[in-house]
């Protein structure tokens, strides 16, 4: 049990750092970004590129390298999508001095995509080695 607390507690951190910034600072209070760049989606990106990506590696860690790559996909990819949805639907619904946009959850899916496709290209080019033995 401590062993699952201990790597449940990063990705926690990360997802109530997004909810923070992403519901409870009012979007008066979010200074001006040049313009040109779109500020808000690479912020959406960045935020949950780190939480699948702590997810995918304590899940990883949690099963030693050897993850159930179904659950795996799961806990590092679907999950935090979900999340990213409800806190879009919270920011409509909930947060008056917030909005929801569709852009807003499809850089959070493209930042936890980007993780899962990272995550999987390193296991498949790094953890999956097993000792050959030969007689």
């Amino acid at each position: 049990m401590k062993n699952y607390i201990r790597h449940i507690l990063l990705p926690v951190f990360v997802g109530l750092f997004i909810f923070i910034v992403t519901c409870l600072i009012s979007s008066n209070d979010v200074p001006d970004m040049p313009t040109g760049i779109p500020w808000d989606k690479m912020a959406h990106f960045g935020m949950f590129l780190v939480l699948s990506a702590v997810c995918l590696f304590d899940y990883y860690r949690l099963h030693r390298g050897k993850p159930n790559v179904g659950k795996w996909i799961f806990w590092g990819f679907v999950l935090p999508v979900i999340y990213g949805g409800g806190i879009e639907l919270m920011q409509k619904y909930f947060f008056p001095t917030r909005g929801a946009e569709w852009g807003d959850f499809i850089a959070n899916m493209l930042g936890s995509l980007t993780a899962l496709i990272i995550a999987l290209f390193l296991y498949n080019k790094f953890g999956k080695r097993e000792k050959k033995v030969s007689l």
